[in-house]
């Protein structure tokens, strides 16, 4: 991979997901539908959310366009959180001015960028052997800002889970309407 840039990602991280998920360390979710960063059935990756505010958009936009909205959920069916230690690896940088730049997307980014030029690089830089991507959140982005950053980890990156899930009341860092 010659024109991206690489940066250093390690440290706290976090998933957002349904409180039935019995593995949230799994990425045979992505493997087989695939997602933002990698394509179905090629490889798995884990995204994971920097901060809880990345998080709570993430939750928030999982229910975007659809009829039923996050609050309108039975408390026992919203998301809960688990928490990652991500050792220090190196991952294509999709965060920073420079990073972006050198990826060929618009100062903007990443508003408006589809899937596929997304999934190009991720395949590139899985090829390359390194451990992901570390990316602007596209969750409740706009032209001129994002919520913060994600972080794509290629399956075969080791990370451990914590034991303890936190609940969404416990969690969630907005208040709870109504």
């Amino acid at each position: 991979m010659t024109a991206a840039r690489t940066v250093r990602r390690g440290g706290t991280y976090y998933r957002v997901v349904a409180p039935d998920w019995t593995d949230a360390a799994s990425t045979a979710y992505s493997k087989q539908h695939g997602g933002r960063w990698n394509s179905a059935g090629e490889f798995g990756a884990l995204y994971l959310n920097a901060t809880l505010r990345v998080a709570a958009a993430n939750a928030r936009a999982r229910h975007a366009g659809r009829a039923i909205k996050l609050f309108d959920l039975l408390p026992e069916a919203r998301p809960e959180l688990v928490t990652f230690d991500v050792r220090m690896v190196d991952v294509v940088d999709a965060c920073t001015p420079q990073g972006i730049a050198a990826l060929g997307f618009a100062e903007n980014f990443p508003y408006g960028v589809s899937w596929p030029p997304c999934r190009a690089i991720a395949r590139e830089a899985h090829a390359d052997a390194l451990a992901g991507v570390a990316a602007l959140s596209s969750a409740e982005a706009t032209a001129t800002t994002s919520v913060g950053e994600e972080l794509a980890l290629f399956e075969e990156v080791a990370i451990n889970a914590s034991l303890a899930r936190r609940r969404f009341s416990d969690w969630y860092p907005d208040p709870i309407p109504g």
